[in-house]
This record gives structure tokens, C-alpha cells and sequence, in this order.
């Protein structure tokens, strides 16, 4: 469901990016109000969890109307400023911030270690990526807007297995006032499979949603041919509420 998801990885259960709820608007609905094409799954429906991963800041990945019908018992596992916006929204609630991966130690969470990847500028827009890795240090590479790799990232990067590399396929540019290439699409994919050599890619965050206010008119959006993707893509389609399975 664009990129809500739900993981079962060893002793790990949890929520990614919940949005099953309502609209989402960012800053304002003249601004960007979207809407979902495909229902999603009500919050009493879910699988059971154990923790809720929130990557972005942004309402399509943090929806406070979501987060207030799950469960508050979990802990949010967040990126720097998805973790800023979810003090001030949920004071309440458990939050543990995904530290950057030149941090140590790592967050260390149901035998899982998580780190954040995080663009050199702090102006928005900025989108996160995040790494989950086991103790053979085997992992999955979250990118939902896609990410462009430092020197830095991919030195580091170099330490670890991935096996699963999900990120967007979609192209979606803006005028650069507004904040450019929101979504880098398929040319990035290929440079992070490129860089990562993972065993998997799923996309995640293609959904072709309804949209309208400024941003819907101004939007440049490139969707991939999903039938003649490029040979090098270890690609497999995610059709809604598909169940995957990944031996590692």
C-alpha cells in the first residue's frame, strides 16, 4: 500500500510508515492534499506488531491520524526529524530515535540494529533511508524516496549484506522552489543496486494517488514501464497486501 508495510524478520514485528487512514496534506490542502487508490487495510486488521518505523517526517509516511488509532503501547522507531514532529504530536508515547550510521552504537531493537542515512543539506525537502541489519549483519535498505549515496555511505555500506533494497521507481519533480526532485525514480534505483548488489528490490511508494492543490498541477511525475524494467533490477512487483518471503 505505497509504502505502508508490515515486517516479520526473526523475532522483529512491525509497522512501517502507517497511512491507512483519511487523506494526507501537506502544510495545507490548497498546497497537496492526496488520497489513496487502493483501500487499505483498517488499523484493527493489521498483523501483530511490535514496534512502528516512521522514516519521514511528511504525512504519507508520519499520519497522525493513523498513529492516533494504533496501538501506544509500541515504541516509535524514528529518523532526527520524524522523531522532532512525533514529540510534539505524541508527548506521550515511547519514541526511540534511529541514530545516523556515523553514530555508535547503533539502535539496538528486538535483536535488530538501525540506522538512519541522511542527505549532507538540512533544508527541506529532506528524506531519509534507513538500514536494518541482523547480527550476521545481513539487511534490508529502506529508501522509500530513493537516496543518493555519499563516499562516505558507501565505504561504510560496504560492511554489510543487503538483501532487500526497497525504494521508489516513480520519478516526481516539483519546480525547484518548491522543492525539486521529490522522488529520484528509476535512474537512482539502478545507482543504488549499482552501489548495494542486493539479492531483492521491491518498490515501495509508487502508488498512483489521487492528488490535487498546487502541487498536484505543477507535478512532473515519470512512472517506469514496469514490463520491460531493466535487466540488471533483481525487481519484484508488490502488488497490494502481497505477502513476500525472503530466505537470507
Amino acid at each position: 500500500m505505497d509504502s505502508s508495510w508490515h515486517f516479520a524478520w526473526e523475532e522483529a514485528h512491525f509497522l512501517a510508515d502507517p497511512w491507512l487512514l483519511g487523506s494526507e496534506i501537506d502544510g495545507f490542502r490548497w498546497l497537496n492534499e492526496q488520497w489513496h487508490t487502493t483501500p487499505p487495510l483498517s488499523p484493527e486488521s493489521l498483523p501483530d506488531y511490535a514496534g512502528i518505523l516512521i522514516s519521514q517526517s511528511y504525512q504519507d509516511h508520519l499520519h497522525p491520524q493513523t498513529l492516533a488509532q494504533l496501538r501506544d503501547d509500541v515504541p516509535l522507531l524514528a529518523t532526527e526529524k520524524a522523531a522532532k514532529k512525533l514529540m510534539r504530536l505524541f508527548p506521550g508515547r515511547r519514541l526511540m530515535q534511529i541514530p545516523h550510521w556515523s553514530e555508535k552504537p547503533p539502535l539496538q531493537w528486538q535483536n535488530l540494529q538501525w540506522m538512519a542515512f541522511a542527505p549532507p543539506h538540512r533544508r527541506d525537502p529532506v528524506y531519509y533511508a534507513v538500514l536494518i541489519a541482523n547480527a550476521d549483519r545481513k539487511a534490508i535498505f529502506y529508501a522509500p524516496h530513493g537516496f543518493h549515496l555519499s563516499e562516505a555511505d558507501r565505504i561504510f555500506l560496504q560492511d554489510w549484506s543487503v538483501q532487500v533494497l526497497m525504494t521508489t521507481l516513480t520519478e516526481f519533480a516539483l519546480p525547484a522552489w518548491m522543492g525539486g526532485k521529490v522522488n529520484p525514480g528509476l535512474d537512482n534505483a539502478l545507482e543504488l543496486v549499482g552501489a548495494l548488489r542486493p539479492r531483492h528490490l521491491l518498490n515501495t511508494h509508487d502508488e498512483d494517488k489521487m492528488m490535487k492543490g498546487l502541487v498536484a498541477r505543477l507535478a512532473r511525475v515519470r512512472r517506469p514501464d514496469w514490463a520491460h524494467l531493466p535487466a540488471e533490477l533483481p525487481y519484484r512487483p508488490t502488488p497490494d497486501y502481497a505477502p513476500y518471503s525472503f530466505d537470507f
